[in-house]
């Protein structure tokens, strides 16, 4: 089982899930479809995988101003990820986090999306600002 230690947004308990994990950047605002939750951005790895309910782990957000309401839609719908995991923090991401409720933890020593990988179970602890990964089997 493999620790890290980073920061988390608000202290909103623990949550545990598969993990969908990308290297690329994710644009909630023109690359994520609000209603399947489904990445549509051409060219992202994480093409056509589904958000919805996976502990979605990547390096940064990816946008502007819209960032936050194209997040904010993905919640609305019932489609957006059970916990954040980043490298670092976006402020627009954080606020659709805050928005909608999501558990984030950001800002790791470590490259994230190196040390986890998509299908591992995380556990997102947002308390002390944990994340646990067990490896898949």
């Amino acid at each position: 089982m493999a620790v890290f230690k980073g920061k988390s947004v608000v202290k909103m308990g623990v949550v545990e899930g598969e993990a969908l994990v990308t290297k690329d950047l994710v644009a909630f605002w023109g690359g994520a479809d609000w209603e399947t939750g489904e990445i549509v951005e051409v060219g992202h790895d994480a093409r056509g995988k589904i958000v919805a309910d996976k502990i979605l782990v990547f390096p940064i957000g990816k946008g502007g101003g819209g960032e936050t309401f194209g997040y904010y839609y993905l919640g609305r719908s019932g489609k957006a990820p059970k916990a954040i995991v980043c490298n670092r923090s976006l402020g627009q991401t954080v606020a659709g986090a805050l928005l909608i409720g999501t558990p984030m933890v950001y800002g790791f020593q470590e490259d994230v999306t190196a040390e986890i990988e998509s299908g591992d179970w995380v556990r997102v602890d947002t308390e002390n600002g944990q994340v646990e990964v067990l490896k898949k089997g």
